[in-house]
């Protein structure tokens, strides 16, 4: 494995443990139900802050590991670029769901199929910090897997 392979499944494994606290904290089953919009400040800080801890985290390992002699070369710079080009359109996309939910709700009062709620704070942000998980995700596991097709 290259050092950009690593530090892509480090910051993989990182996200799912911080995501994983974000749906305990906020999902109940497959509910989100009322939350005060302090406990949702209070969970966006604790996520934000286990996130820049885990990241600064991973960019500190890799530094050590490019002290040791493990070098990133121009095709690992070049599947980086590919992954984040991917993960920018899986955030487009994600978004894009998000507004098509927000018109269908406003535009029939009973739809046909089941829509989020996203007119409900604690949906809505959950959703957006599941968009925000996904761009990151879809970006490590195509540098995983862009890394893969190139060997």
């Amino acid at each position: 494995m290259t050092l950009t392979e690593k530090k892509a499944m480090a910051s993989l494994l990182v996200s799912a443990l911080i995501y994983s606290y974000l749906s305990v904290n906020l999902a109940d089953a497959w509910t989100i139900p009322d939350q005060s919009a302090q406990h949702l400040w209070s969970t966006w800080i604790i996520v934000l802050g286990f996130g820049m801890m885990g990241e600064v985290s991973v960019g500190a390992w890799s530094a050590w590991q490019r002290k040791r002699g493990e070098l990133e070369d121009d095709r690992d710079e070049a599947i980086i670029a590919r992954a984040e080009r991917l993960a920018l359109v899986s955030g487009f996309c994600g978004i894009n769901v998000l507004i098509w939910q927000i018109l269908w709700q406003a535009t029939f009062s009973h739809p046909i199929i089941t829509t989020l709620d996203v007119q409900h704070l604690p949906t809505l942000f959950f959703v957006l910090m599941s968009i925000l998980f996904l761009c990151h995700g879809v970006k490590q596991f195509f540098i995983l897997l862009l890394s893969l097709l190139s060997t």
